[in-house]
């Protein structure tokens, strides 16, 4: 199933597990560890959305499956975020003149 990245880090567990991941790579159970009002199933759970979503890789390594990150499909996202960067640096241009001529400068 192909997720939609957005709906992936509309989540604030998922957001986190994506953190962690930032990092390094992790087992199941050491991403669990960081939750502790999440259970292993709810990690699991949101885990296989990122999955589904191209956002993580599980691999299984012996007994262990071991998650990492792949952040091909968040060019989407990034793609959409540019263009409000241009739309902030702009205001924030504009405030910036604003206080030079208020200040006299």
């Amino acid at each position: 199933m192909n997720r939609d990245p957005f709906a992936a880090i509309a989540d604030p567990t998922r957001r986190a597990i994506i953190d962690l991941l930032a990092q390094q790579e992790l087992n199941i159970n050491q991403i669990s560890d960081h939750f502790n009002t999440v259970s292993r199933q709810a990690v699991t759970k949101q885990l296989k959305y990122l999955e589904d979503s191209g956002l993580v890789n599980i691999e299984k390594n012996g007994r262990e499956k071991y998650c990492y990150l792949a952040l091909d499909n968040l060019e989407e996202v990034n793609n959409w975020l540019k263009q409000y960067e241009k739309f902030w640096n702009k205001k924030l241009d504009k405030l910036g003149d604003y206080l030079k001529k208020k200040n006299g400068r």
